[in-house]
């Protein structure tokens, strides 16, 4: 379980790390470099998190509930920040967004329910192995999004 768990984090970090996030907002306006900054948020809470849970930064549960509240946030936003028909370049949201509406927004509640509990399990965690398995479960959230919802890196 323990490898499954930092596996996610590495492939958490690999996945923002090799995105180029700031390439890809050039030219971005409007709603859709508005989503693109949310994403961008997740994306660095996520890393944090996972450098936490690979050794690489120590554990600060403060800084873990912060994120996980943040990320929690975004995820409500989620449905507002994609109206149908803003899949306009840069964006690398794809058309099944709007094909699949009901599991989209789904998986977003989904990732707003797991922020919050990753938040409540950091709320006073002493160790990191606290929060390894709700980090995991959101970590789950965000691959099921980028696997069937966003274009291909």
């Amino acid at each position: 379980m323990q490898f499954r768990l930092t596996a996610t984090a590495v492939l958490i970090t690999a996945v923002v790390s090799a995105s180029g996030v700031a390439l890809s907002h050039s030219g971005a306006t409007g709603l859709v470099k508005q989503r693109m900054d949310a994403m961008s948020d997740i994306a660095k809470g996520m890393k944090a998190i996972g450098a936490m849970l690979k050794g690489e930064a120590g554990f600060d549960a403060g800084a873990v509930k912060s994120a996980a509240s943040s990320i929690a946030e975004h995820a409500g936003q989620i449905p507002e920040l994609f109206p149908e028909g803003s899949n306009r370049k840069p964006s690398e949201a794809l058309p099944a967004i709007w094909e699949d509406w009901a599991r989209f927004t789904s998986i977003a509640d989904d990732m707003g329910a797991k922020a919050m509990a990753l938040e409540t399990a950091a709320d006073g965690a002493a160790q990191i192995d606290q929060i390894k398995a709700p980090f995991g479960a959101l970590a789950k959230t965000c691959k099921a999004c980028h696997s069937d919802f966003r274009l291909a890196k």
